[in-house]
């Protein structure tokens, strides 16, 4: 019984470290250095305040597999290719409220 229980709480203690991440801290963490804390900035035109989160995710994914972006796109690459496709999607559904 007191092996069940150690292992229960070994279980839990390890799921509530690596808890489902939310948009705000990956936005903060990959995309406000560039685009500010409210998605008005970014090089040149782009700003991403006001986008839907549809058009972000096919963005954010398009750069991720090469299909989009233009001649400084490999910022924007080595920026996206590491995250999850789910990764992308709360950062695109969290990028729809600024």
């Amino acid at each position: 019984m007191l092996i069940v229980l150690s292992v229960s709480v070994c279980l839990f203690s390890f799921n509530v470290g690596f808890a489902a991440e939310d948009g705000a801290s990956l936005y903060k963490t990959h995309c406000q250095s560039c685009h500010g804390a409210d998605g008005s900035k970014g090089p040149g035109n782009a700003g991403i305040k006001g986008r839907s989160s549809a058009d972000m995710l096919k963005v954010l994914v398009g750069y991720k597999d090469g299909s989009y972006g233009g001649a400084r796109k490999q910022v924007m690459v080595d920026i996206v290719k590491p995250l999850s496709d789910e990764q992308l999607k709360i950062i695109s559904g969290f990028t729809a409220t600024l």
